[in-house]
């Protein structure tokens, strides 16, 4: 990689830590970004997880600094995420990633719908009304599907954490890095066992996830539910339509 690959790749990680800390989805942004560099698709989904990692460490203490959230709280949702993670990192059956896609696609798109049309689902704390056990095992299958692909969890942990928890906006976000950097920790370990990580691109690109997710952090504060529910809803219907196009042009 020359010189302008290495500033492509900072710039692509500072947007994707924005966009994983307000919303989710900058991983779709970035792993594109890695194999048009020549990197291998298997190689940029392991490397990833370094700038993942940092970014939301460096989100998580803005968060834990504004008293949003503690890492108590995140310990219950990050448990069964983090087991889903390894089963994740070491699934080795064969999936039609067209199928995959396209099934993704649309229940973020359904995700969109509820955003738009029930924003006091968003931006309201709630009662837990489902027993714990029930969201233990669905946090576990969203920590599978984390640990095998990372790109759009983001998406569904918020859907967990809203849905499911009755948390804000606000507050599933400072909890959905907690949750991401547990498991992400476990799957990248797995991954490095595999050497399917470059460590040179993975801290390049560190580099721009942690200001972009620190920038991020202070957004969130800042601005609150209302506009974190708008970026949500935008960044979801671009990637699922990114998403479709790419099943339908394969």
């Amino acid at each position: 990689m020359d010189l302008f690959h290495y500033i492509l790749i900072i710039l692509t990680g500072l947007i994707a830590g924005f966009l994983n800390v307000t919303a989710g989805g900058g991983s779709l942004l970035v792993l594109p970004v890695l194999v048009l560099g020549g990197m291998d698709m298997s190689i940029a989904n392991g490397t990833n997880r370094i700038a993942i990692i940092c970014q939301n460490i460096v989100a998580m203490k803005k968060f834990r600094k504004e008293g949003v959230v503690s890492l108590q709280e995140a310990v219950f949702f990050a448990l069964p995420a983090t087991f889903g993670s390894i089963v994740g990192a070491f699934l080795a059956v064969s999936l039609d990633e067209r199928i995959l896609k396209s099934v993704i696609a649309f229940l973020i798109l359904f995700m969109a719908v509820l955003l738009i049309a029930k924003p006091g689902m968003w931006e309201k704390q709630r009662e837990q009304k489902l027993p714990n056990w029930l969201i233990a095992c669905a946090f576990f299958f969203i920590g599978i599907y984390g640990g095998f692909i990372q790109a759009g969890v983001g998406f569904f942990l918020l859907w967990g954490l809203v849905g499911l928890a009755g948390n804000d906006l606000l507050r599933s976000n400072a909890l959905k890095v907690c949750i991401v950097a547990c498991y992400t920790l476990v799957s990248l370990a797995i991954f490095v066992s595999k050497g399917m990580v470059d460590f040179r691109i993975g801290i390049i690109l560190a580099l721009g996830n942690m200001v972009g997710g620190y920038l991020g952090a202070r957004f969130s504060i800042a601005k609150g539910n209302t506009w974190l529910r708008w970026i949500l809803a935008v960044v979801i219907v671009v990637s699922a339509l990114k998403m479709l196009t790419g099943v339908v042009m394969s």
